[in-house]
């Protein structure tokens, strides 16, 4: 496992995207033609981003994993899925769902190394040390079980129109006694 800042993460990029390919062309994700030629804009907006953070996984010369997110200072309105968080829940409770809170972007394994634990490894070296994390998913993806699994509680559903799949916020506290 690497730990990698922003400009680390670039100089792997080609790597990263491949991986992103082989994870998200499938189901349940199924991305498009153009939502996969998008992603290298994506990934380089996310590593700009300040305290970026990506964690990944190697096996022999191949990545087969990654994960990473950024810190959420405050709640911003220009990003798109904390302003889909705060048109679910209003945005003094979205404030206290994710600010300050860690936004984990990405999590991805390659799936012929699925159900080896690099997923599992992945989540908890990223919210090491954190008092708080937030993600967006699926809540039928496979991951959501690992999530769920890890700690995380599942929120409630974001708009219909973020994502092709209904997408849910899940959280993490370290503190978490379930009722925030």
């Amino acid at each position: 496992m690497e730990r990698l800042d922003g400009q680390r993460a670039m100089a792997i990029s080609e790597q990263i995207i491949d991986l992103y390919h082989r994870c998200y062309s499938r189901p349940p994700w199924s991305e498009t033609p153009q939502q996969l030629s998008d992603y290298p804009g994506k990934l380089a907006d996310a590593t700009a981003r300040p305290g970026f953070t990506a964690i990944t996984v190697m096996d022999t010369e191949q990545l087969v994993g990654m994960t990473y997110g950024w810190p959420t200072r405050n709640v911003r309105h220009d990003d798109r899925m904390e302003r889909a968080v705060v048109s679910a829940f209003g945005p003094d409770r979205a404030d206290e769902l994710i600010g300050g809170a860690f936004a984990v972007a990405e999590l991805f394994v390659d799936p012929d190394a699925q159900g080896r634990g690099i997923g599992r490894r992945l989540m908890e070296n990223i919210v090491d040390g954190r008092d708080a994390a937030w993600l967006v998913t699926h809540a039928q993806a496979p991951a959501a079980h690992l999530y769920r699994s890890l700690g995380w509680k599942e929120r409630g559903p974001l708009p219909g129109d973020v994502y092709r799949l209904r997408l849910s916020l899940f959280t993490l506290r370290a503190f978490d006694n379930g009722d925030t």
